[in-house]
């Protein structure tokens, strides 16, 4: 679903001629001829509403400061109805990590607005399914610059063939290299697929800018098949977390996600070391008596 830190904010005008832009190259395009009548009306029900995002098979409509509505292009849309049946099993599993339907309808999602912008926790992992299409556009900031996964309509079970997806946040099997793996286009929904993407989302961050930014076509490709990574200090641990995403290392998801909570309280215990230190300093600063210190107390050890 792309969307800017402001929203698209498109009258229905200027959707109706952005639309069959976005849709040419789908398998089903769309035009004002056969457009859901559904988002005309809604913006006419909600004054100051707009085209908040448009994405391959649906548009986001806001018609509230924190509430928006997901509208299918056509009526009984195959995406929004299976984005439906993911986020009815998502109700079993909440997390708030994720994006949760508010209502559902047919033809329509309603759900909390982030107005943020855009850029695993492991409940769709628990469920057998993989998000199969994370990238920066389906990754929004909320309050405080936490991150919230959005936008499920390629969601899959585990074990499924990827035949959808962006580089660098997806990976060619290489069956034109005479690679042994096998599924879709892009391998086989599960850990591998799903924690190349967030190593690719984690350069993204760390970086602040895309993965192989400047190399394009054949160059990307073989690149990405052959797991080639960019150079970076391996004693850095958040360059081996992402080396190791891209090699697929980890056995699932929750291993990953365990790895990261692994180095973020290795990070805090260090950082509050370093404040008891300092601390420490200043009382043995404020002892006047220089033989009142042995060293045992000048030199303390952490535990």
């Amino acid at each position: 679903m792309g969307v800017n830190s402001n929203g698209l904010n498109f009258s229905y005008e200027t959707f109706c001629a952005f639309l069959p832009r976005i849709t040419g190259g789908s398998s089903s395009p769309t035009n004002t001829d056969n457009v859901n009548p559904l988002i005309q009306q809604i913006l006419t029900i909600y004054p100051g509403s707009t085209i908040y995002a448009a994405g391959g098979h649906s548009a986001l409509l806001s018609i509230g400061d924190d509430i928006c509505v997901k509208v299918s292009y056509k009526p009984g849309g195959e995406h929004i109805r299976h984005e439906q049946t993911i986020f009815m099993q998502l109700e079993s599993v909440p997390c708030p990590f994720i994006a949760h339907s508010l209502l559902c309808a047919p033809d329509l999602i309603f759900m909390e607005l982030y107005k943020n912008g855009t850029l695993h926790e492991p409940c769709l992992e628990d469920l057998g399914y993989a998000h199969g299409d994370i990238n920066p556009r389906n990754i929004m900031f909320i309050e405080g610059d936490h991150l919230r996964l959005v936008d499920f309509d390629h969601a899959l079970r585990v074990g499924d063939d990827v035949e959808v997806g962006d580089y660098p946040y997806v990976r060619p099997v290489g069956a034109n290299k005479g690679n042994a793996e096998h599924g879709g286009s892009f391998g086989i929904a599960g850990a591998d697929t799903e924690q190349f993407a967030l190593g690719s989302i984690f350069w993204d961050m760390v970086q602040g800018t895309g993965l192989w930014t400047g190399v394009y076509g054949p160059d990307l490709v073989d690149r990405l098949t052959d797991r080639v990574c960019p150079e970076m200090d391996l004693e850095d641990p958040i360059n081996q977390i992402m080396n190791d995403c891209w090699k697929g290392k980890f056995e699932s998801i929750a291993a990953l996600a365990a790895r990261i909570r692994h180095l973020a309280f290795e990070k805090d215990l260090e950082q509050k070391k370093k404040a008891c230190e300092k601390y420490y300093k200043l009382i043995c600063g404020a002892v006047s008596e220089p033989e009142a210190r042995t060293p045992e107390t000048t030199n303390p050890k952490t535990c």
